[in-house]
């Protein structure tokens, strides 16, 4: 059995355990880089954490996104940018599972450890045209963005009255430009850059409707039937920008401890 195998058989979060100590040790070049290094990502994707949200039929774990969170938390305790990249690229492949059977298989067909970054904002221009649509615009904080291979930007679809048409677009690497702007003093290696689309063009199947993901009737439910993916879009994308917090905090709990274990009192 295979290391990815395993990771999806056994315990993801003793996985996730066994990584910390390089973590920890990279955890400064991590920052310096200002995005996660070459060497985490392998360590993801050959454990298999990186696939926990994926479907079976793409080699993935459809795993309870619990234990999901709990290796998001986990890895935060040694590299908070790294389990913040973790948790919003890998969630990314529970919502691709939502789209259409023909966009799964764009991504995952010949690349199953396919990543995805995105930028949810509604802020990108739409043009309906046959087949799809054109996309133009720029979105911020896109992390993980160097790493990955696609992306997810959120744009309204124009309506004829009614609610508005918020809609995913799912865009290959070739059709957009990452803009280097992310110099923070937090989370520096998370490599939250810009992301420029300059009428792309995304045909319909490479959508997916933000009411539709809400509502828990998203077309790639006909084909990905795992308990998790029957969950509403916001329970699950909440937690994937909010569980780092927590690692940290406990990372912060037992960084402390430690610093204080040997110390004595010289009153």
């Amino acid at each position: 059995m295979t290391q990815r195998a395993t990771a999806h058989a056994a315990d993801p979060v003793r996985i996730a355990e066994s990584l910390l100590p390089g973590l920890s040790a990279r955890a400064a070049a991590t920052e310096a880089n200002r995005a996660m290094l070459p060497e985490t990502v392998h360590e993801l994707v050959d454990s298999g954490l990186f696939g926990l949200l994926r479907p079976a039929r793409y080699g993935g774990g459809e795993a309870d996104p619990r234990v999901f969170f709990d290796v998001q938390r986990t890895l935060a305790r040694a590299c908070p940018s790294t389990a913040w990249v973790y948790g919003v690229v890998g969630v990314h492949a529970w919502q691709l599972a939502l789209f259409e059977a023909r966009a799964q298989d764009e991504v995952w067909g010949d690349a199953p450890e396919a990543l995805i970054s995105s930028s949810y904002a509604p802020v990108g221009k739409v043009e309906v045209v046959p087949g799809g649509y054109r996309l133009s615009g720029r979105w911020s904080f896109s992390s993980g963005s160097q790493v990955c291979q696609w992306v997810f930007l959120g744009a309204p679809v124009p309506t004829e009255g009614g609610p508005p048409d918020v809609r995913t677009f799912l865009l290959p690497r070739a059709d957009y430009q990452i803009v280097d702007v992310w110099h923070t003093t937090g989370l520096t290696g998370t490599g939250s850059q810009d992301i420029v689309v300059d009428g792309a063009f995304v045909p319909e199947h490479r959508t997916h409707r933000f009411r539709d993901g809400f509502l828990c009737n998203s077309p790639g439910n006909a084909v990905n039937r795992a308990p998790c993916y029957a969950l509403p879009f916001g329970q699950v994308f909440v937690r994937s920008v909010s569980t780092t917090a927590i690692g940290i905090a406990e990372g912060a709990l037992e960084a402390f401890v430690a610093s204080q274990r040997d110390r004595k009192n010289m009153a």
